[in-house]
């Protein structure tokens, strides 16, 4: 039985910041080596190979009602130079995006009211041994032979051109609408909420299906780990692909972004077919420069803290004894710290708490089930909190910004692909380096005076040696304007003389 704890914003952030006070800060791992980004690529499978099947489904009120709103995703006109100019803005360590002094990220509650899946949006999923999902999927889909199906002779993931085959050969059996649903349905999962390879059903992706199918457990939780994973990846070796679900990080981006046209205002969720034209007509010729240009200018927009389709909930801020929240996705594991944008839910930002926040992630093949046992069973135990209802716009506690901007343990340096990159400092080992680079700084800093305080003294010779030449060209200017002068006096006096002896000689 979950054990749920729900206090509001305020409340929250006093208790954070006190305890903060004796945790101190996430010991932030070495980004130094962190490279520029240069070749991300998206995942985006082609949804039109799914749209034309969506037409065999019988009820697709009945297919929304165990599946959620995931058809509306096929219909997403994602711009990836967008997805690509957003990664230059990812905090690795504390899983936000950075825009200045404004951090937002996408959150369990937000993905969940963009997909509407209909169960519990509190609850994690449980990745389970890969090697029972073919067997599990075969009795979901009504399969015999699941190797038909399979890619690589039969050791890889599903190939959804045959599993269209398939499609096509039950539409016309009116007892295997259930099948046609689900078939569609792994589509979706495999190729869209968590991509792989295009065309191809990964084993993990179809895992989380057989899962929702079984449990009925939100899959929105896992599928904005695997967001979180692929944003890692991509930042901490500067390349790579975004295998995550990019429809929902696109929507949720322009969400919160600055727009001419109120894109979101008329339709429960989103008017696709109005974001499809707002794109192309304001955004289809977007560089990625435009588009980071844009995204640095967040903080001087109209910005929305707060998605205009976001509902008045209860957001998850921790579990178990962790003062964040551990996901568990289809590839890995990672935490994230809501905490962090208390903005975004329209409540008081507070210092978080973010102890152990950058250590926790992982993947599959290194970790154990005891690692994903202890994370289910910090699920146990959720605390949620609230927006008080007499607040009207996200604010900032009195100490939040002084800790934002850096306090006595801010250093800041310049990052090419970001602009100002954010490091905080709490272990004494972490302390060691930074003296220690500073130390070296200021040998460099000292040998850099000694060096110009010589080219001073050179200088200061040769002004000398300049001063001394021009007087003396000084001097002998002065002594040739005087004997010029002497000269002028002793011809005027020649001329003279010679003018009285030629007078002489006429009148003689």
């Amino acid at each position: 039985m979950v054990v749920n704890r729900e206090i509001t914003t305020v409340e929250y952030g006093l208790e954070s910041e006190s305890l903060h006070m004796t945790e101190g800060d996430c010991p932030r791992l070495d980004d130094s080596g962190i490279p520029l980004l240069k070749d991300v690529r998206c995942v985006i499978n082609d949804a039109s190979r799914l749209l034309p099947f969506t037409k065999y489904l019988a009820d697709e009120t009945e297919f929304t009602k165990i599946y959620g709103r995931v058809l509306h995703l096929l219909n997403v006109p994602v711009l990836p130079l967008a997805i690509k100019a957003l990664i230059h803005f990812w905090d690795p360590d504390y899983r936000y995006f950075t825009f200045g002094n404004v951090d937002m990220v996408p959150t369990i509650e937000e993905y969940g009211v963009l997909t509407e899946f209909p169960e519990d949006i509190h609850k994690v999923y449980f990745h389970q041994k890969i090697e029972n999902t073919i067997e599990e999927l075969a009795k979901l889909l009504g399969i015999h032979q699941m190797s038909l199906y399979r890619e690589k002779n039969n050791s890889g993931g599903l190939r959804w051109k045959r599993l269209e085959e398939l499609l096509i050969a039950k539409k016309s059996n009116l007892g295997a609408n259930l099948e046609v649903h689900r078939i569609l349905a792994l589509g979706i999962f495999g190729l869209i909420l968590c991509p792989s390879t295009v065309g191809i059903i990964s084993l993990e992706a179809a895992n989380l299906f057989v899962e929702y199918e079984k449990t009925k457990i939100n899959p929105s939780a896992a599928i904005l780990a695997e967001t979180f994973l692929s944003l890692n990846h991509c930042k901490r070796i500067g390349k790579g692909s975004m295998r995550c679900c990019v429809p929902l990080l696109f929507i949720w981006m322009v969400s919160h972004i600055e727009s001419e046209t109120p894109i979101f205002q008329n339709f429960w969720w989103f008017d696709q077919k109005s974001l499809e034209l707002f794109v192309s007509s304001e955004w289809k010729n977007f560089s990625e420069d435009d588009w980071r240009v844009k995204l640095q200018g967040i903080p001087q927009s109209n910005f929305n803290w707060r998605a205009p389709w976001m509902k008045n909930v209860t957001y998850l801020m921790g579990c178990g004894k962790k003062p964040w929240v551990p996901l568990i996705g289809v590839t890995g594991y990672i935490s994230y710290a809501p905490a962090l944008v208390a903005r975004q839910f329209g409540g008081i930002q507070s210092i978080p708490r973010t102890v152990g926040l950058a250590q926790f992630t992982g993947v599959y093949k290194g970790a154990t089930i005891e690692m994903l046992e202890s994370i289910r069973q910090d699920w146990k135990s959720l605390v949620l909190v609230k927006k008080e209802t007499t607040l009207r716009n996200p604010t900032v506690s009195e100490k939040y910004s002084e800790w934002r901007n850096g306090g006595v343990s801010y250093m800041a340096e310049v990052s090419e692909s970001v602009g100002l990159r954010r490091k905080r400092v709490n272990c004494e080992e972490e302390l060691r380096k930074q003296v220690k680079t500073l130390q070296a700084e200021l040998k460099a800093k000292e040998e850099q005076r000694v060096s110009l305080e010589q080219q001073l003294a050179k200088e200061r010779v040769v002004r000398k040696t300049a001063e001394e030449e021009r007087d003396s060209v000084g001097q002998d200017w002065i002594k040739a304007k005087d004997d010029l002068k002497t000269i002028n006096k002793d011809m005027t006096y020649y001329m003279a003389k010679a003018k009285h002896y030629e007078e002489l000689a006429i009148k003689t």
